[in-house]
């Protein structure tokens, strides 16, 4: 499970400041949202803001500690919210936390790598949600792209599609969506994360990517599917069949 006492890297930073990309990766998970949703690995809430409105209520995990009072910070008045700090297995186990068969959703954006035994983590999700609930994905893709950013970030792996279908499988989930996201963030990835072996990202260039290059590939990837990306979506759902 995801565990840490503080998070570190600029990873979360890095998203905060690329407002077109987190509406872009928004926009493939929003047809989803409606009822009670999870999102586990809330960071600072920068992509809870986009959650919110769609959801009757809104639970955001986050085992970090020193970001947890952020996300307090944001989202600790708003009724329609209710925060947990710590990993998902810890909290299950609490007091106004999500009961078997009670989400209609779970996110997971850039979490899941993070994650040693991502497997164990998925079939948990399985049992929070309900028949037919939705399982949220969006992770770094390819392998060869693994480079030093993930190691600083604490990425344990990139997901390979098929590698990302199976597990899905694997824990119970039919798969609704699976596809390739940002493929023209491939070659820049690899050219900072493999060659240079950049250890942070530039926030600079992460706004000049946001600014010129997004709109120009969020516009390629709604007309076409591409066979690689930087990242993956995955959207899978529980079976109505599932057991209650």
């Amino acid at each position: 499970m995801l565990v840490t006492a503080k998070y570190e890297g600029n990873e979360l930073e890095t998203l905060a400041v690329a407002q077109r990309y987190q509406e872009w990766i928004a926009e493939q998970f929003r047809p989803y949202l409606h009822g009670t949703v999870l999102e586990l690995g809330a960071g600072i809430g920068s992509m809870a803001r986009k959650w919110v409105e769609h959801c009757r209520r809104l639970h955001l995990v986050e085992p970090a500690q020193n970001l947890y009072p952020m996300l307090k910070a944001q989202f600790g008045n708003d009724p329609r919210t209710v925060l947990h700090c710590g990993v998902l297995e810890d909290v299950v186990t609490r007091a106004e936390s999500p009961q078997p068969n009670s989400l209609d959703a779970v996110i997971l954006v850039n979490v899941l790598e993070h994650i040693e035994r991502d497997d164990d983590t998925l079939k948990l999700i399985h049992r929070l949600l309900v028949p037919g609930g939705h399982l949220l994905v969006f992770v770094p893709a390819m392998p060869a792209l693994y480079g030093a950013m993930d190691e600083q970030f604490g990425h344990y792996r990139r997901y390979t599609k098929n590698g990302l279908a199976t597990l899905g499988e694997q824990a119970g989930y039919e798969v609704v969506r699976l596809a390739y996201f940002d493929v023209l963030g491939a070659a820049p990835w690899w050219l900072v994360n493999r060659v240079l072996r950049r250890k942070r990202a530039s926030l600079g260039m992460t706004r000049v990517y946001d600014r010129w290059v997004v709109p120009v590939g969020r516009w390629m990837e709604r007309r076409a599917a591409f066979p690689f990306g930087k990242n993956l979506v995955y959207i899978g759902r529980k079976p109505i069949s599932a057991a209650r």
